[in-house]
């Protein structure tokens, strides 16, 4: 054959297992919808913003001179703000859309963040700002999850929620070591930042996120021709009637634009149409507040998310009374972050079809051994080890607790269970003030002695509520 002069170009040849791991990533990646790695990416910005400074908010106030029975109340507005505007946000987010919810959270968020840079001491404006904080998990927090749910196929939806979670946890760990090198040099340039991050947040789901709440999807946007009437059903067709002496009949199929604003994956166009077409036989209201297994559901969770919580507000003022350097703090949340970063996807796709009860509940025994050692131990190697066993048993538990309220309830009425969900951040607002003043009389192991009875409390409420759950599944 001549030589034309030209070199051929070959393209480089991977070893064989790299090209099989990049192949099978990449296959991994395009299984979920796009919107549902966009709002991964939302959750882990906001999330790091908001870690730099929520653990050492406490340890600000406490800079500041505030007491230890003021500081619990103070940080107990949040999820006061939580649990009062909880079931609003979730109602809004399927009447209005998930993005404006989403919106709406962030932003007041970021604009409380700029208030904490300039309140000082005064505990009534902190606890104002705290409780305007407290937005974020408001509205934001169940918007984003009713927004995965839309987005994502059944079958995935486990994965996506284990996805967001590892998003959460590894903010959860390099947010608070940003937050140390910045606190203990310019403590309110970190309020600064991370209300800037929040604000950033909203404009990027406002310009990258489709909207995917169905109720929002399937308002009908059609004018009514001149001499008709124009009624909508209850599954969202439309349905013209013709005045008398109008020339032909018309359909409202011909009106309605092709595909109807359809969601990425047909799986999930059938999830919508299944949503329109098959509504609850009774108000939404009477099937909430007759749902007991939801209600025991979600006290299991109050004490378990008020135990947990304490790690945030009150274990870094215990570490700093007994002398521990607060870089042991940062390391024991960075613990955390790697054992939830590392473990939770592969927990979660073994348990994506596995009962509630037995994980759900069981689970909250290492929550317990965790907290009895934070209330007793000083080393520093053994305190990150309580961590880690209070994180494998945190992996183990959200694997099923995140399938729960998608399982549990009818499809449209997730927005409005995962606003009444923030319920649970009643825990909080009860955990906090009584671990402030608990602290002031008794010192920090007390509080953690409380949280390990609050975790095995709330293990027992999950337990039952899952096993009734389990029951109930084919």
């Amino acid at each position: 054959m001549p030589h034309t002069g030209k070199k051929t170009l070959k393209k480089p040849i991977l070893p064989k297992p790299a090209a099989v791991v990049i192949k099978a990533s990449h296959s991994y990646i395009k299984s979920f919808p796009l919107p549902v790695w966009l709002l991964v990416c939302a959750t882990f910005v906001e999330s790091m913003g908001r870690f730099m400074v929520v653990p050492y908010l406490s340890l600000y106030m406490r800079s500041e001179g505030v007491d230890l029975g003021t500081l619990g109340l103070v940080l107990g507005a949040a999820p006061i703000a939580n649990v009062v505007f909880g079931a609003w946000g979730g109602h809004l987010s399927d009447r209005l859309g998930r993005k404006p919810i989403q919106i709406l959270g962030v932003s007041i968020s970021g604009l409380s963040m700029f208030g904490f840079a300039f309140a000082g001491a005064n505990p009534l404006v902190l606890a104002l700002l705290n409780f305007m904080n407290g937005m974020t998990r408001t509205f934001y927090r169940p918007a984003t999850s009713a927004a995965l749910s839309d987005h994502c196929p059944a079958k995935l939806r486990s994965e996506a929620f284990a996805l967001n979670r590892i998003a959460i946890n590894v903010a959860y760990g390099l947010g608070p070591i940003l937050g140390v090198a910045i606190f203990q040099t310019h403590p309110l340039y970190g309020f600064i930042i991370a209300g800037s991050i929040n604000l950033l947040v909203g404009l990027f789901i406002a310009i990258t996120i489709p909207e995917s709440a169905p109720g929002v999807l399937a308002a009908p946007r059609v004018m009514a021709a001149p001499g008709e009437k124009t009624k909508v059903t209850r599954t969202g067709t439309l349905a013209a009637t013709l005045q008398p002496g109008a020339a032909q009949t018309r359909t409202a199929a011909a009106a309605v634009p092709p595909a109807a604003i359809t969601l990425q994956t047909a799986a999930t166009s059938a999830q919508t149409a299944a949503t329109l077409t098959s509504q609850p036989a009774q108000p939404a209201w009477k099937v909430i507040l007759k749902d007991g297994g939801f209600w025991i559901w979600t006290a299991g969770m109050m004490l378990v998310w008020g135990s947990y919580d304490l790690i945030q507000s009150f274990l870094p003022l215990h570490l700093q009374s007994a002398g521990i350097s607060l870089w042991v703090y940062s390391a024991i949340l960075a613990c955390n972050a790697v054992i939830c970063v590392l473990v939770q996807l592969p927990v979660s796709r073994l348990l994506r079809t596995a009962p509630f009860a037995f994980s759900a509940g069981f689970s909250k025994l290492a929550f317990a051994a965790g907290f009895i050692g934070f209330a007793l131990l000083r080393s520093p190697a053994l305190l990150i080890a309580a961590m880690l066993i209070l994180s494998l048993g945190e992996v183990w538990g959200s694997a099923v607790q995140v399938r729960y309220i998608p399982e549990h309830v009818h499809p449209s009425l997730l927005g409005r269970y995962m606003g009444l969900s923030m319920v649970s951040e009643l825990g909080r607002a009860i955990a906090a003030p009584a671990a402030g003043f608990l602290m002031a009389a008794f010192g920090g192991p007390a509080v953690f002695f409380m949280a390990a009875a609050l975790a095995a409390g709330g293990g027992v409420l999950l337990y039952l509520a899952g096993k009734a759950q389990d029951s109930r599944r084919p």
